[in-house]
């Protein structure tokens, strides 16, 4: 049963990371800065207890890989502020399984037969669905799509990124918690880099804020590892995409957004419909 709690990790952190990078009105590159300097001390508190082996590989892929999670990670608080946590989550979250799955099948060759390609196929179907039913609104009598083009192109690119942070590790046979340490520097190298390349004044406030955006975050992190290694990447990764059901929901309720009752239905449809695609998906790991 412990095992199962731990499994809830990264539902509670992921999907109540981007409500609590919101709760203050900073900007991406400040939340992203937050993020990144307490996603590298709790990082640091890892190393120190566990003492895991870092090789000059692990260390240059993980390190590639944080960078790579800054610049999605900057895009999906950029798409998240030009919309809401509620209406910017179900897409990252959807359009990034698409992509891990998109880059599995292409490159890991990982759907071998012919039911695991009908499978995988709905599954990828009913998570676009979902991900575009989440963003109804309701107009007069109508119900339209109430998320831009642009906030879509915002966070798919997001989720480009995102995806090569997960599978960089992936691509060199980096495993284990030795990925932490040299990832979370990545990270904190590259929002630097990403705040000086703006020029214009950092609030210290908002900065200081946000490293319980990063402990959020850090927290699922954690949780996903350990999860992993009992439970398998199938089921641990199919409990931690119900983050998807904490930040739209959660969005909706902390923001005080007003939905109608056929809003809520097109929400809650949307997000069942991403929730059973990922339970297809983990089917084929």
């Amino acid at each position: 049963m412990s095992i199962y709690l731990i499994a809830l990790l990264p539902v509670l952190g992921w999907g109540f990371m981007p409500i609590i990078a919101n709760l203050r009105k900073s900007t991406p590159e400040e939340q992203l800065l937050g993020t990144s300097i307490s996603a590298l001390l709790f990082a640091f508190i890892l190393f120190w207890i566990l003492s895991p082996e870092i090789t000059v590989l692990s260390f240059i892929v993980s390190f590639v890989s944080g960078i790579f999670w800054s610049f999605g990670q900057l895009l999906q608080f950029k798409g998240i502020a030009a919309s809401s946590v509620a209406k910017a989550m179900p897409i990252s979250n959807g359009t990034q399984l698409v992509g891990a799955t998109l880059f599995a099948v292409l490159v890991f060759q990982e759907w071998q037969t012919v039911t695991a390609v009908i499978i995988g196929v709905v599954a990828v179907i009913l998570i676009l669905i979902g991900v575009v039913m989440t963003g109804f609104q309701k107009r007069g009598n109508h119900i339209t799509e109430s998320v831009s083009f642009h906030v879509y192109g915002i966070v798919i690119l997001s989720s480009f990124f995102l995806t090569l942070y997960v599978v960089t590790n992936q691509l060199f046979d980096v495993t284990g918690f030795s990925i932490i340490l040299p990832q979370a520097i990545g990270m904190l190298t590259c929002a630097i880099c990403i705040n000086l390349a703006k020029k214009t004044a950092i609030s210290r406030k908002n900065v200081t804020f946000n490293l319980m955006t990063g402990l959020s975050w850090s927290i699922a992190n954690l949780g996903m590892f350990l999860a992993t290694a009992v439970l398998g990447v199938a089921t641990s990764f199919s409990i931690s995409q119900a983050c998807v059901i904490v930040a739209t929901i959660g969005g909706i309720l902390i923001f005080k957004q007003k939905k109608s009752p056929l809003e809520w239905t097109f929400i809650l449809s949307g997000i069942l419909l991403i929730m059973v695609g990922v339970v297809f998906l983990s089917l084929l790991k």
